[in-house]
This record gives C-alpha cells, structure tokens and sequence, in this order.
C-alpha cells in the first residue's frame, strides 16, 4: 500500500527499513511524548517490523503502518500509522512521527492529511482520532490546522519514561474533513 502526497510517498514499513526507523525511534526528541519510549537495541524495533509483517500476511491490513520518504531523494523522514477499528465502527486512530531534522517544514501536516484522505476517501471511514500528550504543543497545532477537534482530556492515560501523563483526544469525522478541502 503506497499513499502519494505532494512531496511525500507512504509506503508500508518493511524490513529493509530497519536502521533508518531504529533510528527515529531512539532519537529523544521524537521520543519525547511516545509511550513505547526509546528502544533498548535494534532487536526490538525489528520485533515491530516482524510482528506488523506478520499481521498483514496473517489478516489483511487492519493497522496501516508507513514509512514517510521524500519523493524526490527516496529519503526516510518519519513513520505513521492508521490503525482500524472494527467494521461497524467505520473509524480508526492514526500516529506520525517526523525525523526533527524534517521538523517545521510542512511535512507532519503533509503526513496526517494524506492519511485523513485515505481513511475518508478510499476507506470509507466516518470518524478518524488520535490522542496527544498535552505538552505536545506542535502536535496539537497540527490537528488543529488539519480540522481535528478536541474532544476531552484523558487523566494520566500514558505511560511516558516511567510517569502517567495526560493526554488530549482529538477527532475529525468525515463530514468535517470533506467540508475542510472543498469536496
């Protein structure tokens, strides 16, 4: 599954990308608000890659997980994910994570639009959400910027290096989103 944007390709993540997420995911700063924290070696990260493989192979996909890359250079710049609920629900809960060298340079927003299409247009979803640490002031300018409305506050939600922090829940239903672009 390959998702297009303006600059941006998403492509399943794959084995070969290995090192390059190893090293987004133990790099502090994005793993500042991410409650899986930094990996204690590759082995683990690897781990996330077999188990996510085999989960496609096995069912189908239900949990979307890309690689980001610059089109132009084919250069791995982030990751993020748009995993399923069931059927019935018509929704899913999306993740990002952006190399901070790629940082404040429209590629995030980039990222969570092209998903937020996929899942409305092409997958048919009512209802797409995340949550967000509330010290995450970048991320929850984001969702704001793509049309994502906070819906609440969870109290100490996330296991974050060790402490329970809070987090917002935010949400964009297809309604909103396809009034948002003009569609």
């Amino acid at each position: 599954m390959i998702l297009q944007s303006q600059t941006l390709t998403l492509r399943l993540i794959q084995l070969s990308d290995l090192e390059a997420l190893y090293a987004l995911q133990s790099n502090p700063l994005v793993a500042q608000y991410n409650t899986i924290g930094v990996p204690d070696d590759m082995s683990f990260t690897k781990n996330l890659i077999v188990n996510a493989l085999s989960d496609v192979d096995s069912f189908g996909v239900t949990n979307f997980w890309w690689g980001v890359f610059l089109k132009k250079e084919d250069k791995f710049i982030g990751e993020a994910g748009l995993n399923l609920a069931l059927t019935q629900y018509k929704s899913a809960e999306i993740f990002y994570a952006i190399d901070p060298h790629f940082w404040r340079q429209g590629y995030a927003t980039e990222v969570v639009e092209t998903i937020l299409h996929f899942g409305f247009a092409d997958l048919d979803l009512h209802r797409i959400s995340t949550g967000v640490a509330t010290e995450n002031i970048a991320s929850i300018k984001l969702l704001e910027k793509v049309g994502m409305k906070r819906e609440g506050r969870h109290r100490k939600i996330m296991p974050i290096r060790g402490e329970w922090w809070d987090n917002y829940h935010y949400a964009i239903l297809d309604e909103d989103f396809f009034g948002n672009v003009g569609e």
